[in-house]
């Protein structure tokens, strides 16, 4: 089975030239729950560099697949609806706004949040807008999902919900997950960095 995602000796440094990312090597195979052990900040650099959007100083990234990302603070568009921030992935691949927006929808519905499609965001809870970042990042059905901090700061019933949906998803779709700040989500192997 072919690897969904290979770091081999990958680091990162900011412009100090303090290592962001230490050399790190890691493999995640499809359908493959991955937890990383690290302070968040450093998660978030190991995100974007496996993610594709920070090339590495040094060391190899290989990407096989698509990759959905959900940042520690969802970041949406508080002037646009539920459903046309979790279409967002869609909009810049050019994707029709009716096809967009069916997709978004369905998204929402599997994580059990259709019923705030047409909301805006600020009226959302915490949980609420966890699961509508979810769903952005599942919007295109990747392959890898990258998840940082997903229920940090959800309570113990808001947590339950939370990676209730993400393991009905997982369950549904097979896609890998790498993630860290959650010791709620189940993981196949954990690795500290």
């Amino acid at each position: 089975m072919e690897p969904i995602l290979t770091l081999q000796n990958a680091s990162a440094y900011g412009p100090d030239g303090r290592a962001l990312l230490p050399p790190t090597d890691l493999t995640v195979l499809p359908g493959e729950r991955v937890r990383v052990t690290t302070e968040m900040p450093r998660f978030e650099v190991l995100a974007r560099v496996a993610g594709g959007l920070r090339r590495p100083d040094d060391g190899d990234v290989i990407l096989g697949g698509s990759v959905g990302y959900m940042p520690p603070e969802p970041g949406f568009w508080e002037d646009m609806t539920v459903l046309d921030n979790a279409a967002l992935p869609f909009m810049a691949a050019g994707i029709a706004k009716r096809d967009r927006r069916a997709a978004a929808l369905a998204a929402l519905e599997r994580l059990g949040l259709g019923y705030a499609a047409h909301t805006y965001p600020r009226s959302l809870s915490l949980c609420e807008r966890r699961l509508a970042a979810l769903a952005r990042a599942l919007v295109r059905a990747p392959e890898l999902i990258i998840l940082a901090g997903p229920t940090s700061m959800l309570d113990e019933k808001e947590t339950d919900r939370f990676v209730s949906a993400l393991a009905a998803c997982w369950e549904e779709d097979r896609f890998a997950v790498l993630f860290c700040g959650s010791e709620a989500i189940p993981a196949d192997k954990t690795i500290n960095i």
